[in-house]
């Protein structure tokens, strides 16, 4: 018997049935006993009632092998390979006992003697565990039948492998104990189980999946289920063709609650049409054939049904999957094209009430915002004072226009003291957690707010809050989307302290965008080297980032925005705000830079920027990265110290072009290599041509050893191809991959 395949969550322990704890393991016995024994005791009633021409003093498991209609499906198969299916490894025996316990009990119960009893227990033990162990290991886990390569898989493995290995033995008994032919014996357990599989297995195993949906509509579930039931007795009833009248149910099942959905309605469906028929009712029963053709009718009708309903099921969830992409798709443009429009306004805004009114407008208009207000904190630390209130009826605005004392408990002042997001879904949440101050969500209709820090540094210096009318989802994109606009909001305000000189409002907006110290990322050595422009020419829009993502990868970004002095800062910083929320999403490098192609083209006061974005994926040992019009970035191969231009995924410089299109491509890096990221200001210097500027820098890099500091050979570097005075700013970034990074498990350095 094949082995399941487990997930690294899932993988059976030692210990594990003790720590699942008895009395759990005892309540999963008696739960799988009950339900199998439920369905068995069904299965005995309907063969009963069609098979009474059929040794009626036999017991029920061996009228499965006699050709009676009403015993199309054997419900507790789906019972029994579902919880196997839904449940880990190691807890298998105990399912297998209640199995092995409750169809002792129905068989012996109903006259069977107990050695054919214990047989036909074994072959029934036997069907799960063979159907599971297939299944999860064809699907690698547990299997999502939302999916048609999963679907298709379960009724291999649960549907047919798992009833036709029982059923050689099971047959095999039957032959032995009642003269039974064995083949066909076989082929009526193989219908039988494998049809219960499909139609209980296949309900049970999307319940952990898509309850969510049923509990939502608890209310039209219950009428689509009455409906099929009602609408299948009456088809059967007046021996009206089923499928005319059920496939608007099954179809409304399927569009409405999904798999889930067609699974319940059409599990309905074939239960009527079993028992209906096992009663003499519907055109079936009263086909002129002998018992086993109406049996092969009954079995395939219930079969194509369920298929079908499962596969609209997968389509309409498909359907409604691409709709929502395609929404939140459009609501991350929408957003973009917020985020450049708010650009625009923040770069004209020079004092906090300016900025205030900006972001007010900004996000009431195209973020849906209903209440906006942005809060500073004052010297003394002491209140949070609201520079700007929108939004918010008067007599809110009355009460909390002074401020708030940092010590008051409420969501505001909790963001900032704590320098963290404070999200509240309902205006129950906010009453639980902040009941001193809650009467103000009542008095402005509030059903969702958001409070987002203002940070400067570690240093938290005010709140944007958000608050709408309606409740918000509060989901990922929305909070990335915020924190991009609190990132704009808090560059503003640090902008706004010295905007009556524009070199210092530049100097100190760059020195709250670019970090002030280098990032620890493990497994990287990491050096920057930043040497701004002569005062002369202004501040450039050169910008580094380093950033950990999840899974162990590393966005790493160099880039420059044509220009100098406070346009070309805001734009970097609007630029590199924007370049950390989208590498948060976990877009790969040319999607980034079309996206940041998009917001360049509304927001970079008609000039443009270049940029190269990298991302480092240690456990594949893979470097993807793109480049929109910058020069190519280095790589240092540690093994030969050769430097390696990547000059792949090359794309046009960012903003021009409306609909530009980037590529991007990979590299294999090895330990020890060393990726080097710079801008023009490193190579394009005055009578010195750009190719040969970047061979020398190879040949310089190509003399960095293992052992040499990153920092001083950036150094080094900018000061022989840049020496001073610079009328650009120079910006390297030096990326050391460290062998620890590429050990595996087990395997020593």
């Amino acid at each position: 018997m094949t082995k399941p395949r487990t997930t690294a969550k899932e993988q059976p322990r030692r210990g594990d049935l003790i720590g699942f704890g008895w009395f759990r393991l005892l309540t999963l016995f008696i739960l799988v006993a009950a339900t199998y024994g439920l369905g068995a005791e069904l299965a005995w009633h309907s063969s009963g009632a069609a098979a009474t021409a059929f040794f009626a003093s036999a017991g029920s498991t061996w009228r499965l092998f006699m050709p009676a209609v009403g015993f199309a499906f054997f419900p507790p198969a789906g019972v029994s390979v579902a919880a196997m299916l839904l449940t880990n490894a190691a807890r298998w025996p105990v399912i297998a006992a209640a199995v092995m316990a409750a169809q002792l009990a129905i068989d012996t119960h109903h006259g069977m003697g107990l050695v054919a009893a214990v047989g036909l227990a074994a072959a029934n033990t036997l069907e799960p565990l063979v159907g599971a162990s297939a299944v999860r290991a064809w699907c690698g886990g547990r299997p999502d039948l939302r999916k048609r390569t999963d679907l298709a898989r379960f009724v291999a493995g649960a549907c047919v492998l798992g009833p036709l290995v029982a059923g050689l033995l099971g047959a095999g008994v039957g032959a032995l104990f009642a003269g039974i032919w064995w083949p066909a014996g076989v082929l009526r357990w193989l219908a039988g189980d494998g049809l219960g599989a499909l139609v209980v297995g296949a309900a049970v195993v999307l319940w952990p999946q898509q309850r969510h949906l049923i509990r939502a509509r608890w209310a039209e579930t219950a009428l689509v289920l009455a409906l099929a039931a009602v609408l299948s007795v009456a088809a059967f009833w007046v021996s009206f063709p089923p499928a005319l009248l059920l496939l608007p149910v099954l179809a409304w099942a399927a569009f409405r609650l999904e798999v889930i959905g067609a699974a319940l309605a059409s599990a309905v469906l074939a239960f009527a049409a079993n028992y209906m028929t096992a009663a003499g009712r519907g055109a079936f029963a009263l086909v002129a054939l002998p018992a086993p053709a109406k049996l092969t009718i009954t079995q395939v009708f219930i079969a194509v049904i369920m298929v079908v309903s499962l596969l609209i099921g997968q389509e309409a969830a498909g359907r409604v999957a691409a709709v929502e992409q395609r929404q939140a798709e459009q609501r991350e443009r929408t957003r973009l094209q917020t985020l450049a429009r708010l650009g625009e306004s923040l770069a004209v805004a020079l004092t906090p009430e300016e900025i205030g009114t900006a972001v007010a407008a900004q996000m009431r208009h195209d973020a849906g915002a209903h209440g906006v207000t942005l809060g500073l904190i004052d010297p003394g630390d002491s209140m949070l004072r609201w520079v700007h209130m929108a939004g918010y009826p008067p007599a809110v605005m009355a009460t909390f226009s002074g401020g708030l004392k940092l010590s008051e408990p409420s969501a505001a002042t909790d963001a900032a003291r704590s320098g963290t997001a404070v999200l509240i879904s309902s205006a129950a949440q906010y009453q639980r957690r902040y009941p001193q101050t809650a009467h103000w969500m009542v008095a402005a209709g509030a059903a969702s707010i958001g409070v987002w820090p203002l940070v400067e540094g570690d240093r938290p210096i005010g709140v944007l809050t958000l608050m709408w009318t309606r409740p918000q989802p509060l989901d990922a994109a929305l909070r990335a989307y915020a924190s991009a606009v609190a990132t704009m909001v808090t560059q503003a305000l640090i902008r706004s302290r010295a905007y009556a000189d524009e070199h210092t409002r530049a100097l100190v907006l760059q020195q709250a965008v670019l970090p002030t110290h280098l990032p620890t990322i493990n497994g990287l050595d990491i050096a920057v080297c930043y040497q701004p422009a002569d005062a002369t020419h202004g501040l450039g829009g050169d910008w580094w980032d380093a950033m950990p993502l999840p899974k162990n990868r590393t966005y790493l970004a160099v880039g420059d925005v044509v220009g100098h002095g406070l346009p070309a800062v805001e734009d970097m910083a609007q630029l590199r705000a924007a370049g950390r929320a989208l590498a948060m999403q976990r877009l790969a490098p040319a999607q980034m830079l079309a996206e940041l192609n998009i917001l360049t083209g509304h927001a970079s006061q008609g000039k443009f920027a270049t940029m190269t974005i990298a991302i480092y994926d240690p456990m594949a040992g893979v470097l993807h990265y793109g480049s929109a019009g910058h020069p190519p970035a280095l790589l240092c191969k540690s093994r030969d110290s050769e430097v390696i231009r990547l000059s792949g995924g090359h794309g046009p410089v960012l903003g021009p072009v409306r609909d530009a299109a980037y590529r991007q491509d990979q590299v294999a890096i090895d330990p020890g290599d060393i990726v080097v990221l710079y801008t023009d200001g490193l190579i394009d210097q005055p009578g010195h041509d750009l190719d040969t500027a970047i061979t020398q820098a190879q040949r310089d890099i190509s003399t960095w050893q293992p052992d040499t500091s990153l920092h001083d050979a950036c150094l080094h570097l900018a000061t022989t191809l840049a020496p001073r005075p610079h009328n650009d700013d120079v910006c390297i970034l030096a990326v050391r991959m460290q062998s620890a990074i590429f050990q595996l498990p087990g395997r020593q350095s």
